[in-house]
């Protein structure tokens, strides 16, 4: 598994995570319980990861999404 991006924002991950199913691409969210727990402080994010064989499919999808500016996207 390869970090594709961090975030704290639990909407865009839901949109992204959308993305990801509809194109069958393998992905797990780590840290999504503490992030919800810690009530909204942007300092805890959510972390999603993706087969690295699947990792420059995902980009491309987040990048025609125009999703790329509200993650922090790992290239």
């Amino acid at each position: 598994m390869k970090d594709l991006f961090f975030s704290d924002n639990p909407v865009v991950i839901s949109r992204i995570s959308a993305l990801l199913d509809g194109e069958n691409i393998n992905y797990v969210v780590l840290g999504g319980h503490a992030s919800l727990l810690g009530g909204g402080i942007g300092g805890i994010q959510s972390r999603v990861m993706v087969d690295e064989n699947a990792h420059s499919r995902a980009i491309r999808l987040i990048r025609q999404e125009n999703l790329e500016n509200d993650v922090d996207l790992k290239t």
